[in-house]
């Protein structure tokens, strides 16, 4: 490899450790803003091919440490501590079940983790000053990446959008509404009314 190689590959690998310690940083910065939350409600489009083509509405609320709330127009999954439910709205069907084995439902855990091990990789500017994260999926079973777009100065992002290994656009979240630590309705937790007969328990005894 000739001299001028050497340099150029040196300036690569340092440009890249460079981005991937901004990365870090402000990576960092999103995780302690979030865990600073007791409580978070986020109203969302979601838009992609699974999607209808004027998209998806969706409504999250999070109430520290293991309340979770996630509302759509077909269905509401709800999970606390001691409970899961979900509601299929078109059928008025309300499935009980015991929570799922996980540590917390926290802003923290939902927003950085997105059902997969993310790790920040890239951190650039976009060009209307927008601040965009690039965070990789680290886990064999998941591929692809997640980016991230925040304004300028914000620690809330505006848009998360999901990459697959070709760089196509799987889906994509606008954030339409970013409430944080507000005083969450406690009716939202507890699961809706609905006949007798419409009610499936799934519950160990």
């Amino acid at each position: 490899m000739s001299s001028i190689k050497k340099v150029l590959v040196t300036l690569l690998h340092l440009q890249a450790a460079f981005a991937n310690g901004l990365a870090d940083e402000f990576y960092a910065s999103v995780e302690q803003h979030l865990r600073s939350l007791p409580s978070l409600e986020i109203g969302y489009l979601a838009t992609g091919s699974s999607f209808p083509s004027e998209g998806l509405a969706g409504r999250l609320a999070l109430q520290r440490p293991s309340a979770f709330y996630h509302d759509t127009p077909e269905w509401t999954h709800c999970e606390t501590s001691n409970l899961q439910w979900r509601l299929l709205k078109e059928q008025q069907t309300l499935l009980l079940e015991d929570p799922q084995p996980r540590s917390e439902w926290s802003p923290e855990a939902v927003l950085l983790s997105l059902n997969r091990d993310l790790i920040p990789v890239d951190l650039r500017a976009g060009s209307n000053g927008d601040t965009i994260l690039t965070l990789d999926a680290v886990s064999a079973e998941v591929s692809g990446q997640v980016e991230m777009v925040f304004e300028r100065g914000r620690r809330s992002p505006k848009q998360i959008t999901f990459i697959d290994d070709e760089g196509l656009t799987v889906s994509s979240y606008d954030i339409l509404m970013w409430h944080e630590s507000v005083q969450l309705d406690s009716n939202l937790f507890v699961p809706p009314s609905v006949p007798e007969e419409n009610s499936i328990d799934f519950r160990t005894p």
